[in-house]
């Protein structure tokens, strides 16, 4: 093959958009069927084995290539400079390069190495050099991830894009790839084929400061990715890459196609997908991308854009996205700068967030340090910057698990009345590598299981129940929802009442207590800062107090801490909600333990800091003896105050406080035996909205639903569940025997209401009771017991449940319900019979 015949061939797989015109093109050429011309992808037969098993999503698979493009763009402004990236001389982390190679500082600090601090213009010419275009069919599209990174030789190839395994990149700090595994995530879900083009060249600049030889050195180098089916005797499908050089020779080890070129146009200008030209750089297309997950344009709120923007909350570089499909739209709807959600929140942050969001909650779980950053949006904006996560874990700037947002509807958390309106990013950079390995899967897009999960999640848990910010807003938004409500609910709340008292089972299972009562405007208090709750509150960059609350500074707090339980203690001070979580001199919060250093890991910890208040919590683990004394040391600190400021607290650990009346709990199981009658469940009387056509956006209604549970609270028993339930009263099933059916409309639709309710009642029993086996059974996995829950969510549980109910609901009550004795008695005859 001629140089030439080599360039049209890589330009036509390019610009094909389909598999099927990649195998047109590999047929014409006489590849297709050639098997001598197909090399092993890693050299290894069972390579299926690690390719197969990936990322479960394909945005997260799809970021590891970008995340790749990152680094590549890091690794080119290294080497370029002479400099080994995996010395001493090269950056330490990917934010100290980013401030050094970009921003060009001299050396790192707080100021440097973010987008946050970068203008848009700067952003916007930064994206240019890594490029994502999306082209094609519009369901299946093609994806082309182009940078102007370092490149590779087509000698080079085998062991860099076309590795498994290889330890490229483990040795080096400012990079995020460390397995090696990055650019094979995405080929299961490439297509029925899993199709994937490789074009690279090595920059000219590296291999002249590095002073390497390489005679394919000025060579474009190109292969395409496929799957083969498996040979015989062999149980799974096979990986392999063009590579017909000197194939001949050497069966199954041949050497990728190439040829010279000054530049290629391998990157997108507006809506054209290869349009600007590149000396170097790569440039990887991906066939018939799996997008079902990402909508239709790539820029809409919808789409790839603001997937990509929660899998990679802070990327270290801006990326640019370009719409290339057949959309319309004026000119500048089909490209724009990706910088991260973090960073599209910072920058429209009053727009979109509650008053005193986001707040940082720094915490630790067994000695290693972790920060939270809590966003509260307002009504109907947080579906433009995620859709169901809740909890987002993130390391150097890209998600590397998450909790969906069912962690808000949790019994521990009682949040669901706000769940569509919180996200928590959890950033786990500090962590040390062993428990990032304990926590993350290898894959970056889920998290693992063990005793360190449970335990962090725990800690999430006691955050967002005891967040004084989110408790105001949950507050606000119920007070609000209720005055509006109240006086139509009652009737409903009546009748629901004399139906469970009328049946003794139900009776015995659930707690029919009080009526929510009106609202009360809030009365300032603690939560409401420091400034006497008049106003909203200001608070300082920078603390110029950080004290336990109405004591003096250096005063020793004594307290004592239950066994099992978290102690909580307040301070004061005058600074900012995110001081702990900002990019620029945040604030450093650090639990230590004095004397008895050992039992550092054996303290989990967290502070949430809100509107003035400090408050922190504290656990310790199940083997610190009561009666013990522990002296711990509270410091806040960060590079501009000229002195920390230190707290001291002496914990003494005691049995539990039996609050249902009685003395100390001496230990033991807690709760009845097996056999032991049945008790209720606690869950508190509901309060029953019924929902008209006009409001079916604001419940996410539609025609077919029939109820919608929201967890509430009862501020006088924290251990109560209480729930609203919301009824669509013009279900489609409902008015169509309102319309037709003889019997009284009103009364139709009080069946409809109190059978949803009822049934509503009787899955969140079922669900609670499971949840609750779920944690006893001592030999049941960790991770499948704290897993449970997040699969489908109780309140999603009953919205599904009820909606395939709904056309049989009135049928039900009215037939059953008017069943004769006589009817009873031939039914059993009949089943007699048979």
């Amino acid at each position: 093959m001629t140089n030439d015949e080599a360039k049209r061939l890589a330009l036509s797989l390019l610009r094909a958009d389909t598999e099927e015109e990649v195998m047109e093109i590999l047929e014409k050429q006489g590849y297709w069927d050639d098997w001598k011309v197909w090399r092993l992808f890693g050299d290894r037969e069972g390579n299926y084995a690690t390719i197969g098993n990936q990322a479960s999503r394909p945005e997260a698979a799809l970021t590891e290539k970008i995340v790749n493009s990152i680094d590549a763009r890091l690794m080119n402004e290294c080497l370029v400079r002479g400099i080994d990236p995996a010395s001493s001389k090269a950056p330490k982390s990917i934010r100290e390069a980013v401030a050094v190679f970009f921003e060009h500082k001299q050396t790192y600090d707080d100021f440097g190495g973010t987008l946050q601090e970068w203008d848009a213009r700067k952003r916007r010419e930064v994206s240019e050099e890594i490029t994502v275009a999306v082209t094609g069919p519009k369901r299946n599209p093609s994806i082309t991830i182009g940078d102007t990174g370092e490149g590779q030789t087509p000698d080079m190839m085998p062991d860099t894009f076309l590795s498994i395994d290889k330890q490229n990149k483990l040795r080096i700090q400012f990079v995020q790839g460390k397995f090696n595994m990055g650019g094979t995530g995405v080929l299961r879900f490439c297509g029925q084929n899993r199709f994937q083009l490789i074009i690279t060249k090595r920059n000219p600049e590296i291999i002249k400061a590095m002073e390497t030889r390489d005679e394919s050195g000025d060579c474009w180098g190109f292969t395409l990715v496929r799957r083969e089916s498996p040979p015989e005797a062999v149980k799974n499908s096979i990986f392999t890459y063009l590579a017909p050089i000197e194939a001949k020779a050497l069966p199954r080890k041949g050497g990728v196609l190439r040829f010279r070129a000054q530049s290629l146009a391998l990157m997108p200008d507006h809506n054209e997908a290869y349009a600007r030209e590149i000396a170097w750089g790569s440039a990887l297309k991906l066939y018939n991308y799996d997008m079902k997950r990402f909508g239709s344009h790539a820029c809409m709120k919808d789409g790839l854009l603001y997937r990509l923007g929660a899998m990679l909350p802070e990327p270290a570089l801006p990326i640019r996205i370009h719409e290339c499909r057949d959309y319309r739209g004026h000119a500048g709807s089909f490209a724009t700068t990706l910088t991260g959600l973090t960073v599209r929140l910072e920058d429209n942050k009053a727009e979109n967030l509650e008053a005193g969001f986001p707040a940082s909650v720094p915490f630790n779980v067994k000695g290693q340090r972790m920060t939270a950053r809590v966003y509260a949006f307002k009504k109907g904006k947080a579906e433009t910057y995620r859709s169901n996560e809740g909890v987002i874990f993130v390391v150097n700037g890209q998600t590397h698990g998450l909790i969906p947002k069912t962690i808000f509807s949790r019994q521990q958390v009682k949040m669901g009345s706000i769940a569509d309106s919180i996200l928590v990013v959890v950033d786990c950079s500090d962590m040390a590598y062993s428990a990032r390995e304990d926590l993350f899967m290898n894959s970056r897009d889920r998290l693992g299981g063990g005793e360190f999960r449970k335990e962090l999640e725990e800690q999430l848990e006691e955050i967002l129940f005891r967040h004084p910010g989110l408790r105001e807003l949950r507050e606000r938004r119920r007070n609000e929802e209720i005055a509006e409500r109240l006086e139509e609910s009652k009737p409903l709340e009546d009748v629901l009442k004399n139906i469970l008292k009328s049946s003794p089972s139900l009776a015995a299972l659930f707690v029919t207590g009080m009526r929510l009562a009106r609202p009360q405007r809030a009365s300032g208090g603690e939560n409401q800062g420091s400034n006497g709750g008049k106003g909203e509150y200001v608070g300082k960059e920078h603390p110029t107090y950080f004290r336990f609350k109405k004591r003096p500074i250096g005063d020793i707090l004594r307290k004592d801490c239950e066994f099992g339980r978290h102690c909580r203690i307040d301070l004061e001070t005058d600074v900012v909600n995110d001081y702990f979580s900002r990019n620029v001199n945040p604030g450093r919060f650090i639990l230590e333990v004095l004397e008895k250093e050992s039992q550092e890991d054996k303290i989990n910890s967290n502070l949430t800091l809100h509107n003035g208040t400090a408050h922190v919590s504290i656990k310790v683990a199940d083997d610190i003896a009561i009666g013990e004394e522990i002296t711990i040391q509270l410091t806040v600190d960060d590079d501009v105050i000229a002195e920390p400021f230190v707290n001291v607290a002496i914990l003494r650990i005691k049995y539990q406080v039996d609050r249902k009346g009685g003395g100390g709990k001496q230990g033991g199981k807690a709760g009845g035996d097996e056999g032991e009658e049945e008790k209720s469940i606690g869950i508190e009387l509901p309060k029953i909205v019924k929902v008209r056509e006009p409001e079916w956006n604001q419940y996410d209604f539609d025609r077919y639903s029939a109820c919608k549970i929201v967890q509430d609270y009862d501020e006088h028993n924290e251990n109560k569940d209480v729930y609203q339930f919301y009824i669509n009263v013009d279900n489609v099933y409902l008015r169509t025997d309102m319309k037709q059916g003889g019997e009284n409309p009103k009364l139709l639709e009080a069946k409809f209401v109190f059978g949803n309710v009822l049934i509503g009642l009787g899955l969140i029993k079922d669900y609670r009771e499971r949840e609750e086996k779920a944690k006893r059974v001592s030999n049941e996995p960790v991770e499948e017991a704290i897993r449970w829950n997040d699969e489908i969510s109780v309140d999603e549980h009953v919205a599904q449940t009820t909606r395939a109910l709904s056309a049989f609901m009135l049928p039900m009550i009215n037939k059953l319900g008017s069943l004769t004795e006589e009817e009873v008695e031939a039914f059993g005859q009949v089943g007699d019979d048979e």
